[in-house]
């Protein structure tokens, strides 16, 4: 594992918090959302949220309804309420994204021109600190279409210098079949994407695959590992990977390759976990990427739980073209006090052990993202 060296993340400083909350907050240019919440709360962001501890207090949602009415605008009001006006009427290349791990009507963010390359620059660092070849073509499988994953792994892949072969999925038909109980459909769909697989690992140049985590479970059920004897790195992303499934996979599956978990949304914003140490014990550990998009660990009243202990994953977004301010996701983790080589580089919060309570059915992962 190389040791990160200077690192383009940071805790939030007060000069970062306060350019996000003058784009926000600009009373002519900002964000319609944010400003007519603020206006309603009579909360002055402007002028009140200073740094980052302030921040928390005056734009931080204060209620779990708060949070309903945000998720819900998100699916169903229009994208441009949730950027600032600034950034619309400059006619900035802003990708619009949507959810899609689960079913129902998706909820929307962006991906702004800054905060794209932000991403690139950061995803360098952590391939790298992973030991994931450049130069070396990459075996996409996962959702695409309006799904950031997609363009986000063919943008790494070309960036560092490989071509993307890609194979399409579409993990909202796969939930229905389970909840439909189509079985049969679910598992021949399944199939479908491995059959896919084997056609290009068996005759391209292949050194990275990306695909999701349950899939990476799945692997063994569907294809021989020995076919994807080339492969130098894994990436993996979507519903949770245990202790467990991460070991067998690193000692049994694909010994002596690195194997790298990207935890978060289309809507959120991703972050890569830690670089295995012998004293993680094949836990899998998030490093969130502070300042864009921070990562906190509450319990039901919101407030932080002790390190080591278990509670609802808190999202804190903040970029140029979106502001998310503390949205509690599905997700429950653990939070964890940085450790091992790369502390003093990354000293801020990190998650450990998270999981999706909506995805597990009688303790088992369902689902394919």
């Amino acid at each position: 594992m190389k040791t990160a060296e200077a690192s383009h993340l940071s805790s939030p400083s007060d000069e970062f918090v306060r350019q996000i909350v003058a784009r926000h907050f600009h009373p002519e240019a900002g964000t319609p959302y944010w400003l007519e919440r603020d206006k309603k709360l009579g909360t002055r962001a402007l002028v009140n949220a200073k740094d980052w501890h302030s921040f928390r207090e005056v734009v931080g949602f204060r209620s779990p309804e708060e949070q309903k009415a945000f998720e819900h605008a998100t699916r169903f009001e229009p994208l441009e309420r949730f950027i600032p006006s600034s950034l619309v009427a400059a006619g900035e290349g802003i990708w619009a994204s949507q959810t899609g791990g689960t079913t129902g009507a998706p909820k929307h963010g962006t991906w702004g021109p800054s905060y794209w390359s932000d991403v690139m620059r950061f995803s360098d660092e952590f391939l790298d600190l992973h030991n994931v070849p450049r130069q070396r073509n990459w075996l996409f499988v996962g959702p695409t279409g309006p799904h950031t994953t997609g363009r986000l792994v063919i943008a790494l892949a070309e960036r560092r210098g490989g071509r993307c072969f890609s194979i399409d999925l579409d993990p909202r038909i796969v939930k229905i079949f389970g909840e439909e109980a189509m079985h049969e459909a679910q598992r021949r769909y399944v199939q479908h994407i491995w059959d896919q697989v084997k056609s290009i690992i068996s005759y391209q140049n292949i050194g990275v695959m990306f695909c999701t985590s349950r899939l990476l479970e799945m692997l063994p059920e569907y294809a021989d590992p020995k076919m994807f004897g080339k492969l130098m790195a894994i990436l993996h992303a979507g519903t949770e990977m245990g202790r467990d499934t991460a070991a067998v996979l690193a000692r049994d599956v694909f010994p002596g390759i690195p194997i790298v978990g990207i935890y978060g949304t289309s809507t959120t914003g991703i972050h890569y976990q830690k670089a295995l140490e012998a004293q993680d014990e094949y836990r899998v550990i998030y490093i969130p990427c502070s300042p864009y998009v921070n990562l906190e660990v509450v319990d039901d009243r919101g407030a932080f739980v002790a390190y080591g202990s278990e509670g609802h994953v808190s999202t804190w977004r903040l970029t140029e073209d979106s502001l998310i301010p503390g949205f509690w996701e599905r997700d429950r983790a653990v939070r964890v006090k940085p450790y091992g080589r790369v502390a003093a580089s990354y000293p801020w919060d990190w998650v450990g052990d998270i999981y999706s309570p909506e995805f597990r059915t009688g303790g088992r992962v369902e689902g394919v993202y």
